[in-house]
């Protein structure tokens, strides 16, 4: 297993090395959350409590060597919950291992994916275990705000995988507490004829313990999703003027994260999807979507955004999650998406410019605005452009860059990924586009954080497109104005330099 006969000063020695190897990596992200050391998947749990924000994420643990030389456990990494948390959204503690596997040879493939019961008294996570069904662990003492020791109940699973429904997929589950009634929602697909696609299945609980299922939780419809698609790590709750908003994981055609807004029908016990909108696309990596809700009554999202580097484990971290984002309605129903401005705290060094007149053939180059850890914020007037943006980690001739391209005609947002580093594996994808109509004359606001290989653009809080990026040269830190066609300006700019927090 490869740690089990190591004595103190190799522990150490091998932690110091690892430890300095990560610090040196010029890619590895400053203020995002992220594994300390390690890969990790899936943010599998959120709340907040007693003052602080938490998250759990899962990471892999090496099985025990004793378990496994005396036959009773498999040879394999199996996952586990770990666990950091926040005061302020901005500065993070890590709380190591929450939830662990048992080495007896019935949990061989780990703990998987759940969620924190919404609403819920105390603090309750909700799981799935391969082999065995849902489980159910709470804190061991929930009067303390950092939520570090965790247990298991002994009743688990409480929704076992033998008796279930022929139709129902036990599998990733969410749960939420509404009045004096728990439902879940469990697995990824409902086999009921007529809800093909993208569905979870509906149960009930008046203590936890016992369960009762309710039937498919919603039917899709094939203009928004395909058939192969699936709704896992689902987090469903209100997101305002009446609507719910259920949000979810798909593992085919890609890994991608997407919604959708409704209504739930309480008494029907049935949710009725309105409007659909992806998080990502072709070319993006993120998936696994958490959300929580504050003491302020904001919706707080974060989503596991995956490594796309060639060799990422082997420079001893891997994965992210996006920065904490605000989520709500605009009047006209459509999903609102902004940074939490608990991020400004990490601002220093701050450049304005106004009314800068860009062409097709006039690039502008920010002389003063370089870096690989920056925010920067645009008010833009196309004039005559069509299709215009900024790029970001140049290098002084061109040879990488990531140019943010916003298309008028196509009402697109894209980022251009072909120059963006020879360490990214795209698999042939040279751009990720998502959908931004703009109306006629619309001012275009655009917010975008750098955090060396991590870049998410922000526009008119209707949409926010995630990118990973890898520029291999020290000089890639350019900023410049672009655009395709035609004439446009930006008619103020500011721009900051990030304080890292790690």
């Amino acid at each position: 297993t490869g740690r089990d006969d190591l004595k103190l000063v190799g522990k150490l020695r091998a932690a110091g090395e690892l430890r300095e190897q990560i610090q040196r990596d010029r890619l590895r992200p400053r203020w995002h959350l992220g594994t300390p050391d390690g890969v990790w998947n899936d943010i599998n749990g959120t709340v907040y409590w007693k003052g602080r924000y938490h998250v759990f994420f899962q990471s892999l643990i090496a099985p025990d060597a004793a378990a496994v030389l005396s036959g009773g456990d498999v040879a394999t990494n199996r996952k586990e919950w770990t666990h950091a948390s926040s005061a302020d959204l901005v500065h993070w503690v890590y709380h190591g291992t929450s939830l662990r596997p048992v080495f007896d040879g019935s949990q061989p493939k780990g703990l998987y994916s759940g969620d924190m019961i919404d609403g819920a008294d105390v603090p309750t996570l909700i799981y799935h275990i391969p082999g065995q069904g849902t489980a159910i662990a709470k804190p061991v003492n929930a009067d303390d705000p950092e939520l570090i020791e965790w247990q298991p109940i002994q009743e688990n699973p409480i929704i076992p995988l033998d008796g279930a429904p022929e139709e129902v997929v036990i599998f990733d589950p969410f749960a939420w507490k509404e009045g004096d009634l728990y439902y879940a929602l469990i697995g990824n697909k409902n086999k009921r004829p007529g809800f093909e696609g993208d569905t979870t299945s509906l149960y009930r609980s008046h203590d936890l313990l016992k369960w009762e299922y309710r039937g498919p939780f919603y039917q899709s419809d094939r203009k928004w999703t395909t058939e192969v698609e699936d709704c896992a790590c689902p987090d469903f709750y209100p997101i305002g003027q009446g609507k719910h908003m259920l949000l979810m994981h798909t593992h085919m055609p890609y890994f991608q994260a997407q919604y959708y807004i409704g209504t739930w029908d309480a008494k029907a016990e049935r949710f009725t999807p309105e409007r659909h909108g992806k998080m990502n696309w072709p070319g993006g990596h993120l998936a696994a979507p958490e959300t929580l809700l504050d003491s302020k009554g904001r919706r707080i999202f974060w989503g596991w955004v995956r490594e796309a580097r060639k060799g990422a484990t082997s420079k001893g971290w891997g994965s992210v999650a996006t920065l904490p984002r605000l989520l709500s309605l605009h009047d006209d129903g459509e999903l609102k998406i902004e940074p939490a401005p608990e991020l400004e705290s990490l601002r220093y060094d701050e450049r304005r410019h106004t009314d800068l007149k860009v062409s097709a053939t006039h690039e502008l180059t920010l002389d003063d605005i370089r870096g690989d850890s920056l925010e920067l914020r645009l008010l833009i007037e196309p004039v005559s452009a069509k299709e215009f943006g900024l790029a970001v980690r140049c290098s002084p001739d061109g040879e990488e860059q990531t140019p943010i391209v916003l298309s008028l005609p196509k009402q697109t947002l894209r980022t251009e990924i072909a120059k963006s580093g020879a360490e990214g594996n795209f698999k042939d994808i040279t751009e990720q586009v998502a959908p931004m109509p703009l109306k006629a004359g619309e001012p275009v606001r655009v917010r975008v954080f750098l955090d060396r290989s991590i870049l998410e653009v922000f526009v008119n809080e209707r949409q926010c497109l995630t990118q990973r990026i890898y520029p291999a040269r020290k000089d890639s830190v350019g900023v410049k104005l672009f655009t395709r066609d035609g004439e446009m300006t930006v008619k103020s700019l500011e721009a900051w330099k990030m304080m890292p927090v790690f």
